[in-house]
């Protein structure tokens, strides 16, 4: 019998190229879209159910494990991949926008997780695939509130990967750098007069920024971390930054990577940073 993934926010990026992945391996697919003029973008797939789903709204988080179980008549992974992404100076962003970063990364991520579990549970067999980021390992600038949005869904992953140990479940993160994907294009910007003391510093730290590689590159990452059946293994980085920033930490140590990192953000990266974050000709330094 097939096997079936749930994925949130499938309409574009990872979840879209995700999706697709999954059902070429022959997989029952359980896709979530916010927009009811979503609904048929996985039409041409076979075997892929499309429902609505706000991630936002935790009661029907609550009710949709079951609507997802009735499509194929179980369900083996969860991929939380639906996110939001707020950009700018903590200054110049309000609080609401705070809220809603951390409603949609973290609370709606925690109360479908929560769905899921007693059906993991039972069956003692399961998947959670959460969205993270290589920001969760420190703090960007203009995204500090989105870092720590994605921070929180790393703690989150390791700490509910021990949780579930028994019962044969795993949960697992995903680690993307920079990607090409329409997040990019659905940022809630920081708003106000203030935000343009920072205009310059913005430019500068962005401007180091490339469109990131494919995000089939992460889709390929959440199927890996879906198949391999390591159990104890939580952390998956995928693209050329996300890799590489993990290993320049690991070999300059903690303190000494973080005054490196500082001072590329601020626009004075080292020689020694230009060398370990430089992979072939693209600049790698700035992931989000």
């Amino acid at each position: 019998m097939n096997r079936t993934v749930v994925i949130t926010g499938t309409a574009s990026g990872f979840g879209l190229d995700s999706v697709r992945l999954f059902a070429s391996h022959g997989w029952n697919v359980v896709a979530t879209v916010r927009k009811e003029k979503d609904l048929n973008v996985h039409d041409a797939l076979p075997n892929v159910k499309t429902l609505l789903l706000d991630v936002n709204d935790e009661e029907a988080d609550a009710a949709f494990a079951e609507q997802a179980v009735a499509q194929f008549g179980g369900v083996d992974v969860l991929v939380n991949n639906a996110g939001y992404y707020h950009m700018g100076p903590v200054e110049a962003g309000s609080m609401q926008q705070f809220h809603d970063q951390f409603q949609t990364n973290v609370f709606g991520l925690m109360a479908l997780t929560k769905a899921f579990l007693p059906i993991f549970r039972e069956q003692r067999s399961g998947v959670i695939i959460n969205i993270s980021s290589i920001s969760a390992d420190q703090g960007y600038p203009y995204t500090a509130v989105y870092a720590a949005s994605k921070a929180a869904v790393a703690a989150f992953t390791e700490g509910l990967n021990v949780e579930m140990a028994d019962f044969g479940v795993s949960a697992k993160a995903i680690f993307p750098g920079a990607h090409a994907t329409r997040i990019f294009t659905k940022i809630d910007q920081a708003a106000g007069g203030v935000a343009a003391h920072y205009q310059d510093a913005m430019m500068r730290f962005f401007g180091n920024q490339g469109t990131g590689t494919s995000p089939a590159v992460t889709a390929q990452a959440i199927y890996e971390a879906a198949t391999d059946q390591k159990i104890g293994k939580v952390r998956y980085y995928t693209g050329p930054d996300g890799v590489a920033i993990p290993r320049v930490k690991q070999l300059l140590g903690a303190d000494w990577y973080w005054e490196e990192f500082r001072n590329a953000a601020t626009g004075n990266p080292s020689d020694l940073w230009k060398s370990l974050v430089k992979q072939g000709d693209e600049p790698v330094e700035f992931a989000l």
